[in-house]
């Protein structure tokens, strides 16, 4: 047999959260293991199929890996997975208990939140919209541009960028700030070229085709307003 603390995804709490009510915590200190329904699973058919099985005094095998961590830090990461809906800032659901918890957690979705908008801001350029944004890696975003539009014209001091072009056909310009250097280039969605900015460097982008461009965008760091990195130098 099997034997697991609880299995993330049992009892009320994912179910409700998803569906908008309060996650009510009555001791956030209490700790609870908690064990991922597929490494559950994966132990079952492991058994089943003859490995070997360490089994306790109890009678029953140790599903592993185990999650250890407090009811208040569970409510307080469930909490999150809904806010990162806002905020645009996911949690690191790469690995680990997060990544279990965060699988369990948008299964219990209902379908009319399949989706979400984020902010998108228009100006007579094109579009500029910020889709995710990380605790440590950056943030990603996308903009257009209309035909003949150049976009950019500055440069950074630590920022490094890379700009994918998803359609259209772009110009990247480039003037490195203390040798005066230049570099050119043109790419297009056809290519799948990524283009990196490089501190130091001013530039800008051009589109250069007859129809609108979109260029997907990661910066290493997350857009801070009162500290933008970011100083204009036209081309």
């Amino acid at each position: 047999m099997v034997q697991a603390q609880l299995q993330l995804g049992s009892g009320h709490v994912l179910p409700q959260h998803c569906a908008g009510l309060p996650i009510q915590v009555n001791d956030p200190a209490a700790v609870v293991t908690l064990v991922y329904v597929d490494d559950v699973i994966n132990r079952f058919v492991q058994l089943m199929d003859g490995a070997d099985a360490t089994v306790g005094p109890d009678g029953f095998a140790t599903v592993a890996p185990q999650y250890t961590t407090t009811v208040g830090e569970l409510a307080r990461q469930i909490a999150a997975f809904r806010d990162s809906r806002t905020t645009l800032m996911t949690e690191r659901v790469g690995t680990g208990l997060v990544r279990a918890l965060y699988s369990t957690y948008v299964s219990y979705l209902p379908v009319e939140l399949f989706t979400y908008t984020v902010p998108q801001y228009a100006d007579p350029r094109g579009v500029f919209a910020e889709m995710l944004k990380t605790p440590d890696c950056g943030q990603f975003s996308f903009f257009t541009a209309h035909p003949g539009i150049t976009r950019g014209g500055h440069y950074h001091h630590s920022k490094t960028e890379k700009f994918l072009v998803i359609k259209g056909q772009a110009r990247f310009k480039f003037r490195h700030m203390q040798t005066g250097q230049t570099h050119e280039l043109v790419t297009t969605g056809d290519k799948s070229e990524v283009v990196e900015t490089v501190p130091g460097w001013t530039h800008d982008i051009t589109n250069m085709g007859e129809d609108e461009m979109v260029v997907m965008l990661w910066a290493n760091e997350v857009f801070d307003r009162e500290r933008p990195d970011t100083f204009a130098c036209p081309l």
